[in-house]
């Protein structure tokens, strides 16, 4: 195996195979080239069985990453390589180990958090305890399951949230629903209790890696800790200078605490960068210098220094806003694409003055974090009508759709179904066959079961894709969407493209369609939404710094530089300022080519103009100002008062949608909207208001 083609802090890293080796490597320093190649030089040159090798990672996307990457070195096939993120290795020991946690069966179903919140929500509806957002409830839940610290001021609250905690996992016990934070929780509590599974583990895996080491947070150090604490043989590798997710529970102290649980640990640095000029890097290098309490190293880089990053002090927002766009367009104009581009800001409010102009200037855009596909209700809907059919006992996924076209079975009558299943020790689905109800539900109820009979019964002989077209009719599912104009088209686009995830499914998996919907839901279950984001579109990139990590772009603008937006104003302690700094440096490092960092001196924000101060970072770049705003001190509303509206004008209104301006006198105008607002008389210059661009 060729190793030459890495540098010799990367070759040090890939062959120190035994005992615990940690791996610091900066940003753009081909991290994921390491662990790729530590892994086939694991295989191939040591000979080491891949079933002893685990590699875990946080997004599905850099696990798929890393297997094409194995595959590409070794030509082997690695779909079923121990290679996943966190949640799948667990789910995948808890589905081959979970009943030895009483009452968890094998078939048990994994929720998303949009499931959770509406269990929380029914609880806290059921028990008239509405004081408060079920999601709030929800994320108290959630915080305590991954131990990660925190409050309730108000011991209303604080009530709520101790009742529907307890109620919420005796719901997920009976009826054997494990959410995402289970998944992490349980694997832990199944290892405490049968230390003849956790030895079996033990002994199985030999060598651990783990991507992104700063990100873990204390479960997931604990988990592999235990893993690895028979053989010793883990490799993690990370960047303190780019830990930016405490408020998910990442503990930057795990770096710490590794080097004092393996006191042999062989620190390694990766400091070549191959993704930025030198002179990105020395802003770079300038900023995170101020960060006490961290592993030492500097990034270089052997391109040339290139273009120095401009720092431009606008006069106003728009000021700001302008010299993007202007910016933007002299970039097309030499060549770029607009897909080599970021707008990148602290805050997701910040992008919406960017986005005004971005339309109005016709130029294409995409907000990074966008609701991810299968978040989306109808996907969900459709779904759920899969699960049941391999799964008739899913109760969950029933609920959901048994009312889903509506079907007018109330409460009462799900209430009744549920006492007679429990009477009869089975399912409601199965339940169905021998309830007897008065009026006309029970036929509605019995023809629900016999269309999806019907449907299962024809599930081995047709495609996978064509489950969606029987839903879609027998069900009445298309019926429904119908009823919904204006948004008919679209959603029924989004089952289209559910259709061709199930062709890919049918090619992807093997076995019978009932095993392969069987994989396909399971691996379905533990999507995420940045699993389902593409920067790949042709359009000028908008996204705050958390989401775009791990990016990179040609052209990156930092914008809204400045005190109490970045750092926020509610930063106060030394801590809290060194992680809003490291967010700073992971903006910086997104840019390959060319940085921009922009603030305002007159912003508005929140319905009132306010007076900016620059953010203290942009000192610590060692930046000055090279160019001053030339544009005179207006504000955005100001500026739109210079637009002439007319008669046969499209405008948008951020209510009312798009319209059509009938007729125009002074400041005052007529515009036809879409039903159902109809016409409206508004003034011209109202904010709300926006005139599009023909």
């Amino acid at each position: 195996m060729d190793l030459q083609e890495l540098n010799s802090a990367q070759q040090e890293a890939v062959t120190t195979t035994e005992g615990p080796v940690m791996v610091m490597a900066g940003a753009g320093s081909g991290k994921t080239r390491v662990l790729t190649m530590r892994i086939a030089y694991l295989i191939s040159e040591l000979k080491i069985p891949s079933p002893q090798i685990l590699a875990v990672t946080f997004t599905n996307k850099a696990a798929r990453e890393m297997k094409e990457r194995i595959a590409g070195i070794l030509s082997i096939d690695t779909k079923y390589m121990w290679v996943s993120t966190f949640h799948s290795f667990c789910a995948r020991v808890l589905r081959m180990e979970i009943e030895r946690l009483s009452p968890y069966t094998a078939s048990f179903m994994i929720i998303d958090e949009e499931d959770s919140i509406k269990i929380v929500k029914d609880i806290m509806k059921e028990n008239n305890m509405m004081e408060c957002k079920p999601k709030t409830i929800h994320n108290y839940i959630s915080k305590a399951k991954n131990f990660i610290d925190f409050s309730i001021r108000q011991p209303s609250i604080e009530r709520i949230y101790i009742y529907v905690y307890e109620k919420y996992e005796a719901y997920l016990r009976k009826n054997n629903l494990v959410d995402f934070d289970d998944l992490l929780l349980l694997t832990v509590s199944l290892f405490k209790k049968n230390p003849d599974i956790l030895e079996k583990y033990q002994n199985k895996f030999q060598y651990i890696l783990i991507d992104e080491f700063q990100d873990t947070n204390a479960i997931q150090y604990d988990l592999m800790v235990m893993l690895a604490s028979r053989h010793h043989n883990i490799f993690v590798v990370g960047d303190d200078f780019q830990s930016i997710y405490s408020f998910r529970g990442a503990r930057i102290q795990n770096i710490n605490k590794f080097r004092k649980d393996f006191i042999e640990t062989k620190l390694i640095l990766l400091e070549e960068n191959y993704r930025s000029t030198g002179s990105i890097l020395n802003v770079a290098n300038q900023i995170i210098e101020n960060n006490p309490n961290q592993i030492k190293k500097k990034l270089f880089s052997n391109k040339k220094n290139g273009v120095l990053p401009c720092y431009y002090h606008a006069d106003t927002g728009y000021g700001e806003v302008m010299f993007v766009i202007d910016t933007i367009r002299d970039l097309m104009a030499r060549g770029s694409e607009y897909k080599d581009i970021a707008i990148l800001y602290r805050a997701n409010y910040l992008s919406r003055n960017f986005e005004d102009m971005l339309i109005r200037y016709q130029i294409p855009y995409k907000i990074y974090g966008a609701l991810s596909f299968f978040s989306r209700k109808e996907i969900k809907d459709v779904i759920a009508y899969l699960r049941v059919l391999v799964f008739p006992d899913d109760t969950f996924s029933f609920l959901r759709i048994i009312n889903e076209p509506k079907r007018k079975i109330g409460p009462s009558t799900i209430e009744a179904l549920t006492k007679w299943a429990n009477f009869q020790n089975v399912s409601l689905y199965e339940s169905i066959s021998t309830f007897s109800s008065k009026g006309s539900v029970i036929k509605t109820l019995k023809e629900f079961k016999e269309r999806m009979d019907s449907i299962r019964f024809q599930m081995e002989n047709v495609k996978l894709r064509d489950l969606v077209d029987l839903i879609l009719t027998e069900m009445e599912y298309e019926t429904a969407l119908k009823k919904e104009e204006d948004t008919y088209e679209d959603r029924m686009e989004n089952v289209r493209e559910l259709k061709s995830v199930l062709r890919e499914t049918e090619e992807y998996y093997s076995g019978s369609n009932q095993e392969k919907l069987e994989q396909f839901l399971f691996d379905l279950a533990l999507r995420t939404d940045k699993d389902n984001e593409s920067a790949d579109a042709n359009a000028v990139l908008l996204s705050t710094y958390h989401q775009v990590k791990g990016l990179e772009f040609d052209t990156v603008f930092m914008v809204a530089m400045e005190e109490t937006i970045f750092p926020f104003s509610d930063c106060k302690t030394d801590e809290e300022i060194e992680e809003e700094r490291r967010v700073c440096y992971v903006g910086i490092t997104r840019a390959k080519e060319r940085l921009y960092v922009t603030n305002a001196e007159n912003r508005y924000l929140f319905g009132s103009q306010n007076y900016m101060f620059p953010s203290r970072f942009i000192k610590e770049m060692g930046l000055t100002v090279k160019k001053q705003s030339v544009i005179n001190r207006n504000t955005m509303e100001e500026e739109k008062e210079t637009v002439v509206i007319k008669t046969g004008d499209k405008i948008n209104h951020k209510v009312f949608g798009d319209g059509v301006v009938v007729k125009a006198e002074g400041n005052k105008i007529t515009v036809a909207f879409a039903i159902p607002y109809g016409v409206k008389e508004l003034l011209a210059t109202h904010p709300s208001i926006r005139k599009l661009i023909r």
